[in-house]
């Protein structure tokens, strides 16, 4: 008897599991808008998830596309949308310089690289801010949805790293994907 019960928790815990890892991977269209003030506080923003030495924050509403990277580093932090991959993706990337002056940058990946990004790509941008404090860079940044999230687009892919240098140029310590569902 005992052991049909023990099982019974294995499912109910593994279906647990299941649900909310479903869950974590959707982004539905909120009402709130993050602050974008350089510090995330919890519950700000609807989707967030631990990836190695940095943790991904997701929002939207209506027009606004709001994403955040905390990484743990005093070096620079990236987001990036439109692919899995560097490669056409449009980056923005960002630290705090030695004199403690804001670093920010939007990007376009080609191959393995990145250039500076079209104007129309500065045009989307609604806010952003970098701050560093405690070992850890954040990067928020507000978009225009439309410009990101077309209608009927079943997810979006955001791509994100941490770097140790104070520049943007040197290679990635740590990187990573996701695609988000978009319900």
């Amino acid at each position: 008897m005992k052991r049909p019960m023990k099982l019974t928790a294995v499912v109910v815990l593994f279906l647990a599991l299941a649900g909310t890892a479903g869950f974590a991977q959707s982004l539905a269209v909120g009402t709130v808008k993050p602050a974008i003030d350089g510090v995330v506080k919890a519950g700000e923003y609807s989707y967030s998830q631990q990836f190695d030495s940095l943790t991904l924050y997701a929002s939207r509403t209506a027009d606004t596309l709001s994403l955040a990277v905390v990484g743990s580093t005093t070096g620079w932090v990236a987001v990036g949308l439109g692919s899995l991959k560097m490669n056409g993706s449009t980056i923005f990337m960002g630290f705090v310089d030695a004199n403690g002056k804001v670093q920010f940058k939007p990007q376009e990946g080609t191959g393995h690289r990145h250039v500076n990004a079209a104007s129309s790509v500065e045009d989307s941008i609604v806010s952003y801010q970098v701050k560093e404090a405690g070992g850890k860079t954040t990067l928020e940044i507000a978009l225009k949805a439309a410009d990101y999230i077309k209608s009927g687009q079943p997810t979006l892919d955001l791509i994100f790293a941490v770097g140790d240098d104070k520049s943007f140029t040197p290679y990635h310590s740590s990187r990573g994907s996701v695609s988000l569902k978009l319900s």
